[in-house]
């Protein structure tokens, strides 16, 4: 079978798609691709669903870590594979939910699984990094790696340490790394974003983040602190967690920290909408009506992409 997968931005109501596609069809277990909705007690600043809206329909990767613990994109792939079989030999349908881009990226497109590199390679090249600028690296990853040199930005340190690091931890190009090292999509999978109009987008962010405030976000917070975890857990780079950390510790007024975070959570909305937007493969919905309409045909069988 093709594995659904409805995504969109913050805010866009690509959750409630699912969840009534799954009510509606008592056919559905949906896996979560939400980078902080996996850890515990962060359940109203990660938009969390109901303890009933899980009876309701199963929902998987939700409160499996500890604020404290690390999770990735990679981890979140073996996971959801091994979901997604388990899911399909109890003869239901997995859906996947969420606004992770590079969890979806690691399940539609497969993922760079390559050995361990000595960490003090890279520590070497930021030194070199901070001492001699980009420029300098990337002219060093031209000369040994032209092909994917021209895949990046000249500009862009996070890729051109990593290409070095490979070429010079594994002694072969980033390129030639990834045709051997990348590990392929076990399953196939259509894509639906629910593409909403920016100003509406934005007003739902402004909406929704008063009344999580107003829900007891800043009581949720307090609590996480109260338990031992603080802003340096990686549960705490989830947008508001810090800021409200803060405010708790050093005071403010509330109006300011609340506008912040909806500040943040547009600015991380523009830059979901851009990554969405330069995916191949991905089908667009405006309408989020027919989205669901075509999701509950996939899961009932008369239909087999979005």
């Amino acid at each position: 079978m093709i594995i659904p997968i409805i995504t969109g931005p913050t805010s866009s109501g690509k959750s409630s798609i699912v969840y009534n596609a799954g009510f509606l069809t008592n056919k559905v277990e949906i896996i979560s691709a939400d980078a902080f909705q996996v850890y515990k007690g962060l359940d109203i600043g990660t938009a969390k669903i109901t303890k009933q809206e899980m009876q309701n329909v199963p929902h998987h990767l939700i409160d499996i870590l500890n604020p404290d613990e690390c999770y990735s994109a990679g981890m979140f792939r073996e996971h959801a594979e091994k979901l997604i079989e388990d899911i399909l030999n109890r003869g239901k349908i997995p859906v996947i939910a969420g606004g992770t881009g590079l969890y979806i990226k690691s399940l539609t497109e497969g993922i760079f699984d390559c050995p361990e590199i000595d960490e003090n390679i890279r520590k070497d090249l930021q030194i070199r990094l901070e001492k001699q600028g980009i420029e300098e690296l990337y002219n060093e990853l031209k000369k040994v790696d032209i092909e994917y040199a021209e895949k990046i930005s000249s500009n862009d340190p996070v890729r051109t340490v990593r290409a070095l690091e490979v070429y010079y931890g594994l002694g072969i190009t980033f390129t030639q790394a990834h045709k051997i090292y990348n590990k392929p999509p076990k399953y196939s999978y259509t894509v639906g974003v629910l593409w909403i109009d920016r100003k509406k987008l934005y007003e739902n962010i402004n909406e929704r983040t008063s009344v999580m405030w107003n829900m007891g976000w800043v009581d949720e917070v307090q609590d996480l602190l109260n338990k031992g975890y603080n802003i340096k857990c990686p549960s705490f780079r989830a947008i508001g967690y810090k800021l409200i950390a803060d405010f708790l510790m050093h005071g403010g007024k509330s109006h300011e920290v609340i506008n912040q975070i909806a500040k943040e959570t547009r600015h991380f909305a523009k830059r979901q909408l851009t990554w969405f937007r330069h995916r191949e493969n991905v089908i667009m919905y405006e309408d989020k009506d027919k989205l669901e309409n075509n999701l509950i045909e996939i899961i009932n069988g008369h239909r087999s992409r979005l």
